[in-house]
Formats: structure tokens, C-alpha cells, sequence
């Protein structure tokens, strides 16, 4: 009994340390297992910040980048990493705003252009930190900075910018010849008769003129209403293009143009028919139009196969003209809303500088391609490629 009594105390002392220690042993479980998730989240942050397709910037307080993502690497250089900024990005607006985040703590937007040999539009926007959440002044911070590409917006608004001005500058132009005839007819001109019919036949053209730039601006809008809905009828390109000839055969007859036409048979292809028409149209216009007298227009259609990686089958049209060509300069403008190679004779011939800027926006929404070559005072080649 004396024995039992004695160790009873020790047993109880035992116990408590062994709770003791299992107690201790969950917490550490508990901050092991803390720790863990600590270092995956961390981890999982910085692949996020890897695989960002924006550029992104952590700055110390002497402006060097003291990391970069990917994207960041790709757009400046693999070798940015202890490096001013101001080495690879030179803008005023930067510089002057990152020093205004730093005085002001504040985030703020910025501005700018850079890039070689294409300059392209960036949104930067900076904000500052401290690691230790320590507001001091003599604590370290840091700047975070990210580039967002905008340049596909600013030029958006620059096209819709030139837009208004080119449309309000064809409409205005035949409109205040219209206006000026109309002030002459009432004015100078009440009682002459040849005048007149002058006049009246020159306000017609004008009129029609505007009539025909409404319809293409109405027909632009539509299009590219649409564009982004494939179009789901089927089409066989050899009839059409043969309804085509015949509705311009009188037009080019008065040039003394022959056409001639080479296919083969031909599978439907998934498209619109009337805005095939529209772009077949168009383009063999254009040829009569700027063709010279006396000669061919060739136009062929025939399957082809798309290059590498897609190889998949497309129907091609070709059309061939003989005439003063176009300057390699002008070709990569030619789709433009309002571009001209010849702003003159383009307007004497009806255009209204939008045929071609719908050809693009119907062959885009068809999935297609097209393209031209020309050599001065010899051909001009125009090809498009539609997937079947």
C-alpha cells in the first residue's frame, strides 16, 4: 500500500507531460501543415505571375527591376534584372509618374509608346508597396508595375476618328457643289437655259454620287454587323462568277475589254451568296475600270490546297488585268475605308473608296484570304481563297 501510495504521484505527473506533449505535437502539426500551405500559395502565386500574358515589373527605390515575369523577358530583353527601367523603357511620362508614386503612395495610370521596329501603345499602371506593411519612412518600398497593350484600341479609335472625318469630307464635298449650282441657278443663271441643263446634269452626278457613298457606308455597317456569324448557305462560285461576266460585259465592251473565264468542276462551298456576288462583282469592276483598252481581263477558279499547318482544300479566284498597275507602296493600304491610289480618277470612274474595305470584311467573315500583286504598266493580280 505504502508503494502504491507513492508512486500514484509519479503516474499523474506522467500523464499530464504526456498530454503536454501531445498537445505540443498537434501544434506543431498544425504549423508544419501551415507552412506547407504558406509555401503552395506562394508558389502557386508566382507561377500565376509567370503565366500572366501581361508584362509585369517589381522596381526597388532606385528604379531597377528586381523581377520580372515571362511576358516582362519577352517584351525587354532577358537581361532586365538588376537594370534601371529607364534603359529599356525611355519616357518622360513613366519617369515622372513613377516618381509621383512614390511621393504620393498613390496608384496611378501612365501612358506611353515604345517598342522597335513597330511602336505599339501601352496603359502602365503602378502601384506602391511596402514588404512589411510598414508605413515608415525609412522602410523599403517597392513598385509594382504592369503594361497592358492597347495599341488594337487606340488604333480602333484613330480608324473610327479618320472615318467621321473622310465620310463628312465625301459627303461634303459633292453637297456643296450641289449647294453652289443650286445659288448659281437661282442667281446668275435664273434665265439661261444651257446653263441649265449644265448644271442639272452635273448636281445628278453629284447627288448620285452621295446616293452611292450612303449605300456603301449602309453596306459596310451591315457587314460588319455580321461578321462574326459564319454564313450558312451553299454557293457554286462558276455560275456566279458567270452571272457576274454578263452584267459587266456591256461595261467592258465599251473599253473594248474581252473577259475570259477558265474553271473547273467545282464543289459548293459554305457561304452568302449575294455577298460573293458583291466581292466578284467589285473586283471585276475594278479591273474593267482601271484596265487598259484593247486587252484581257483573265479570271480563273479552281481548288487549291491552304499552306502549311492547315492543308486543308480552298476554291481560288484569280483575275488578271492589263494597266498602269499599282505601286508596291499602295498595296497594304489598298482595303483601307477611303484609301485611293488615285483619289482623282477613282472619283471621275464613281468610286467611293469603300469597294474594297466590304470585299475584305465578307471574304473575312467567309474565313478566306485575299491578296494582290502588280507590276507598273503591266498586271495587277488579285487572288482570293476561300475554304470549302
Amino acid at each position: 500500500m505504502l508503494y502504491m501510495a507513492a508512486t500514484l504521484p509519479v503516474i499523474i505527473i506522467i500523464r499530464h507531460f504526456q498530454k503536454k506533449l501531445k498537445l505540443l505535437n498537434l501544434k506543431a502539426t498544425v504549423h508544419i501543415s501551415d507552412n506547407k500551405a504558406t509555401r503552395e500559395n506562394q508558389l502557386l502565386f508566382m507561377n500565376i505571375m509567370k503565366r500572366l500574358s501581361d508584362p509585369i515589373l517589381i522596381l526597388d527605390n532606385l528604379n531597377h527591376i528586381i523581377m520580372a515575369n515571362k511576358s516582362a523577358h519577352e517584351l525587354l530583353g532577358n537581361d532586365i534584372l538588376k537594370q534601371e527601367i529607364s534603359i529599356f523603357i525611355r519616357n518622360s511620362n513613366l519617369t515622372e509618374t513613377l516618381k509621383k508614386v512614390y511621393k504620393t503612395g498613390n496608384p496611378e495610370d501612365c501612358e506611353l509608346k515604345f517598342g522597335t521596329p513597330v511602336t505599339k501603345h501601352y496603359l502602365s499602371r503602378i502601384h506602391l508597396f511596402n514588404l512589411d506593411n510598414d508605413n515608415a519612412e525609412n522602410s523599403k518600398k517597392y513598385l509594382f508595375l504592369t503594361l497592358y497593350d492597347v495599341s488594337t484600341i487606340k488604333n480602333t479609335d484613330k480608324m473610327r476618328v479618320d472615318f467621321v472625318a473622310n465620310a463628312s469630307h465625301e459627303l461634303r464635298t459633292p453637297l456643296s457643289s450641289i449647294l453652289g449650282f443650286v445659288e448659281t441657278l437661282q442667281g446668275p443663271a435664273r434665265d439661261d437655259t444651257e446653263a441649265h441643263e449644265r448644271f442639272l446634269k452635273i448636281m445628278y452626278d453629284e447627288a448620285s454620287r452621295m446616293s452611292r457613298l450612303i449605300e456603301d457606308l449602309l453596306s459596310l455597317s451591315r457587314i460588319e454587323r455580321d461578321e462574326h456569324i459564319p454564313p450558312t448557305g451553299s454557293v457554286n462560285l462558276v455560275p456566279l462568277i458567270k452571272n457576274v461576266i454578263n452584267v459587266l460585259e456591256p461595261q467592258a465592251k465599251d473599253k473594248d475589254i474581252t473577259i475570259s473565264f477558265f474553271h473547273n468542276a467545282l464543289k459548293e462551298i459554305t457561304g452568302d451568296y449575294d455577298q460573293l456576288t458583291q466581292v466578284v462583282q467589285n473586283l471585276i469592276e475594278n479591273a474593267v475600270k482601271y484596265g487598259n483598252e484593247k486587252t484581257e481581263i483573265k479570271i480563273t477558279c479552281d481548288e487549291s490546297i491552304m499552306p502549311p499547318p492547315l492543308n486543308t482544300k480552298e476554291v481560288t479566284i484569280t483575275i488578271v488585268n492589263e494597266g498602269p498597275g499599282i505601286p508596291a507602296k499602295h498595296l497594304p493600304r489598298l482595303m483601307e475605308r477611303f484609301y485611293r491610289v488615285d483619289s482623282a480618277r477613282s472619283r471621275s470612274l464613281g468610286g467611293t473608296g469603300l469597294g474594297l474595305a466590304i470585299v475584305k470584311h465578307i471574304i473575312q467573315r467567309h474565313r478566306g484570304r485575299i491578296f494582290f500583286e502588280s507590276k507598273i504598266n503591266a498586271t495587277t493580280k488579285v487572288t482570293v481563297s476561300i475554304p470549302l
